[in-house]
């Protein structure tokens, strides 16, 4: 296959040389990406193995078998490996040993997937069916193969081609774990139990962020994340034992209302944040942030987005570069879901609980235990201490430097490829990443080229030739790092 080469790029034909080593493990970068093409179909099919296999962290369908899948995978990729137990499900911690004084990368993943129950899928959500998408062409249809089986299948195709081609040129530690879409709850104990088997010059994370216009994320940041159950039920303060009359509603409190009312002191008309102490810790973009905003703007298309998330317009206005700074540098709050009493025809009841899920995006210097406290201090003081409030999920902020070795060869392998990098000093979403910054004291970035949608929902998917994309930009992510970038 033809590609582009940054003009920094060594002769193709000529070894890859690791930075302190000198001739070690000779690596051709054609012949690399020769071997993807020929052996595209089989890996095609690999990764579409590792997608049929359930691995639903919510329910432990399959989990186990799929850690062990995992397991075997590093293993015939000639490294070593394990299965950490948790009380939870086990977290995998292996090596690929490089050539002598290669560089290391920590390569963080996920085994496990969300629930898959929605009865609008095309095709059966573990069947990784190959259908020709409207407006997207022939795609994987899988729970999974978005977020993220498919990326790590891939990443494993794409070891498969540089040792035929010579060798890998670095030397890769794994922590992957099956508890991603539970909250990572376990996640920090292993890594901090086993730091010095983790320790490497660089983290990764790699995933599908290619768009169809030729461009494709590099994330180097994100927010926290602090989900919470608010829940009124009847007490001392008022409300029904249980579901009442509503004709009582003249002299009984309802635990309805009393929620709602709740939630109006939390988020403003306007859906501005009132919690002071979490609206506070916005700030403006630091300085070495900027030159990656307008970067970041330059490629954002604010109408072109609106479409992709079927929204008619903002509830803000500016700039494309003032829409990316609100989304990434201020917290908010969001309700999930509400929950209460009976919504059919003819039953005029007062329910005796109401229940709602929130989900709070936090920016750097404010984490989930002191956003839970703020949170459970502004219900007291609005006169709601009866509102009950219940963490649920957290997320760590995350934070890497912009120009780290691994962002140098994230960009490298994106412009080899003939793609545009749009970089995100920090993503709006959440992932495990402070493991590598707050952790492991570790710089780190995050990206990856391939389109995929969906993830989440039904019809999950990713583009085959997408797929093919992301093995050929791990090659040559690898490829870039070794040599320095």
């Amino acid at each position: 296959m033809r590609r582009s080469v940054a003009p920094s790029r060594p002769d193709p034909s000529i070894i890859i040389e690791t930075e302190e080593a000198g001739l070690q493990g000779a690596v051709g970068a054609d012949r690399a990406t020769d071997i993807v093409g020929e052996r595209w179909e089989g890996y095609l099919e690999r990764i579409r193995d590792l997608c049929r296999m359930p691995s639903v962290s919510a329910t432990g369908e399959g989990v186990r078998d799929v850690a062990d899948a995992v397991l075997h995978m590093i293993r015939e990729a000639g490294g070593e490996a394990e299965l950490v137990e948790t009380p939870g499900f086990p977290v995998i911690i292996g090596e690929i040993t490089g050539p002598p004084g290669a560089p290391s990368l920590l390569r963080y993943g996920m085994y496990d997937v969300q629930p898959a129950e929605e009865p609008d899928w095309t095709v059966p959500p573990f069947s990784a069916e190959i259908v020709d998408l409207d407006g997207v062409g022939p795609s994987v249809v899988c729970r999974g193969v978005a977020n993220s089986k498919g990326t790590l299948a891939s990443f494993f195709c794409a070891l498969d081609a540089l040792r035929e081609a010579g060798g890998v040129p670095v030397t890769i530690r794994f922590v992957i774990e099956g508890e991603e879409e539970l909250g990572s709850t376990n996640l920090p104990a292993v890594v901090t139990e086993r730091a010095s088997d983790l320790r490497a010059d660089h983290g990764v994370d790699l995933d599908l962020y290619g768009e169809r216009d030729g461009s494709a994320a590099l994330v180097l940041g994100c927010k926290g994340l602090l989900s919470l159950e608010l829940v009124c039920r009847a007490g001392d303060w008022g409300g029904p034992a249980r579901p009442l009359h509503s004709s009582e509603a003249a002299w009984i409190a309802s635990p309805v209302w009393a929620l709602v009312h709740a939630l109006a002191t939390i988020v403003g008309p306007d859906e501005e944040l009132l919690i002071r102490e979490i609206a506070d810790a916005a700030a403006p973009p630091p300085e070495a942030d900027r030159p990656l905003l307008r970067e970041l703007a330059a490629g954002f298309d604010p109408r072109e987005h609106l479409r992709d998330a079927k929204a008619s317009r903002y509830k803000i206005e500016g700039s494309p570069q003032e829409l990316l700074e609100a989304l990434i540098y201020r917290p908010t709050a969001n309700i999930d879901g509400l929950e209460a009493g009976y919504t059919g025809p003819g039953h005029t009841i007062m329910p005796s609980e109401a229940r709602a899920v929130l989900d709070l995006r936090l920016v750097p210097d404010l984490d989930p235990d002191e956003a839970a406290g703020a949170v459970r201090r502004h219900l007291d003081r609005e006169g709601f201490g009866h509102v009950e409030v219940r963490p649920l999920e957290r997320y760590p902020w995350a934070k890497a430097a912009p120009d780290s070795r691994a962002s140098r060869a994230m960009r490298a392998s994106y412009e080899r490829l003939g793609r545009r990098p749009l970089p995100y000093p920090m993503a709006p979403w959440c992932a495990p990443f402070y493991i590598f910054d707050r952790l492991l004291d570790m710089p780190w970035a995050s990206g990856g080229l391939g389109f995929a949608g969906g993830a989440h929902a039904p019809d999950e998917f990713a583009t085959v030739e997408g797929l093919r994309e992301h093995t050929l930009g791990t090659v040559e992510f690898l490829l870039a790092y070794a040599e320095g970038a």
